[in-house]
């Protein structure tokens, strides 16, 4: 089978481009990445912010304010109130293990997770909450488990100084 000037020359200059478009279409992949990226990044973000204001919400009401103020004043608590605080705090951690694992598959920009960890500090300062966390950590994973323990010793040590 013989071919002839006109297709060669089409051969040859398909042959020649072919490694450019590939070239072009590998740049404009790598670049919907880097926006899918961002994107995803922004979601994740937000998807924080949204849980962390329903938790905010959640502890302004009564109950919850009234066990708060209960705890500051070292009062006891009612089995009710206890079992109330222990499934709200419950899902503040749970929030928090997701962050811990946003962060960890780089989903969240490094001032981003260093504000966390300040937050979570304080929530962790409180001896009750701690308490609280002995008693559940089980259900975690050692990583996370981990990642509290050391800031609950890094918070004594805090103390401590």
């Amino acid at each position: 089978m013989e071919f002839n000037t006109t297709t060669q020359i089409i051969i040859l200059a398909l042959q020649t481009l072919g490694p450019f478009t590939v070239l072009i279409t590998v740049y404009f992949l790598v670049t919907e990445l880097r926006e899918q990226n961002k994107v995803a990044r922004a979601n994740a973000r937000q998807n924080i912010a949204d849980s962390h204001q329903r938790l905010a919400l959640a502890g302004l009401q009564k109950e919850l304010v009234d066990i708060k103020v209960k705890l500051r004043n070292n009062q006891p608590l009612t089995d009710q109130e206890e079992s109330m605080y222990i499934t709200h705090f419950s899902a503040i951690i749970r929030a928090r293990q997701n962050q811990f694992y946003q962060n960890s598959i780089g989903m969240l920009d490094g001032d981003e997770w260093e504000a966390m960890v300040s937050s979570f500090k304080t929530l962790l300062s409180d001896e009750k909450n701690i308490e609280i966390w002995n008693f559940m950590s089980p259900t975690f994973p050692k990583e996370f488990v981990a990642f509290v323990d050391e800031k609950i010793q890094e918070g004594k040590m805090y103390k401590g100084s």
